[in-house]
């Protein structure tokens, strides 16, 4: 079970079974990010019951209920109370799904899932661009912009690298700079996000690599961003 494997599941979830799932059990022994979701969850589900105490049926509602479905005739009337505290649960459980998937910033649970989605990403072998290296400063500005963070390009000339153009794209859930170099005829592709998008630590000046399908995706961070750079082996 992965992340949002995981989320759709705490969507859904019967909450008044004590036995959850192994798998679920299992991401939740490896998976902090998702941890605190589940905590906060059971969280809510303590106010609400706090808040809505097991009250008796009022006199009469079952034998209505039954009326109405079977003859079709005799309108349900539920009396205030009630209806308040539908409405209230109802409304709990929008603002905890909303909470659940809106601003809350896509992160990489680790170096080897950071080099999957770039090397998966560059395999797809889509190579448009929006600008060429002649627009590049202004290409820069417009990506930290709707990135929110200082586009840095490291210099990768020295290494026999040269800038063939670049846009934006998403990693798999993560909005980042995507550039295209080539090296020796083949075309390398450069991703960089922000260092918010880590679940995890990484130092500065650390450097990684991970081999995937044939590629080699080179990870480091530097200048408080993370760059992936993408070739084929």
């Amino acid at each position: 079970m992965n992340c949002n494997q995981f989320q759709d599941w705490l969507l859904t979830r019967d909450v008044f079974s004590k036995n959850e799932p192994p798998e679920a059990l299992t991401h939740l022994n490896t998976c902090t990010a998702c941890k605190r979701l589940y905590m906060m969850d059971l969280g809510l589900e303590e106010h609400l019951r706090a808040g809505f105490p097991e009250q008796e049926m009022p006199r009469g509602l079952a034998d209505r209920i039954d009326m109405a479905l079977d003859q079709e005739k005799v309108p349900l009337q539920l009396n205030r109370p009630f209806l308040g505290a539908l409405a209230a649960l109802i409304t709990l459980t929008a603002i905890l799904f909303f909470f659940m998937n809106s601003n809350r910033p896509f992160r990489y649970e680790s170096l080897d899932h950071l080099g999957e989605t770039a090397v998966l990403t560059h395999l797809k072998g889509n190579t448009a661009m929006s600008f060429t290296p002649d627009k590049l400063d202004e290409a820069l500005a417009t990506m930290g912009k709707e990135l929110e963070f200082d586009v840095i390009l490291p210099d990768l000339s020295k290494k026999g690298y040269t800038l063939l153009g670049g846009r934006l794209c998403f990693v798999g859930k993560c909005r980042t700079a995507y550039l295209f170099y080539q090296k020796n005829g083949q075309t390398v592709s450069l991703f960089i996000l922000n260092n918010t998008h880590l679940d995890f630590k990484m130092a500065e000046g650390r450097e990684a690599h991970v081999e995937i399908k044939d590629c080699r995706a080179d990870i480091w961070k530097e200048n408080g961003q993370v760059y992936a750079l993408v070739s084929s082996s």
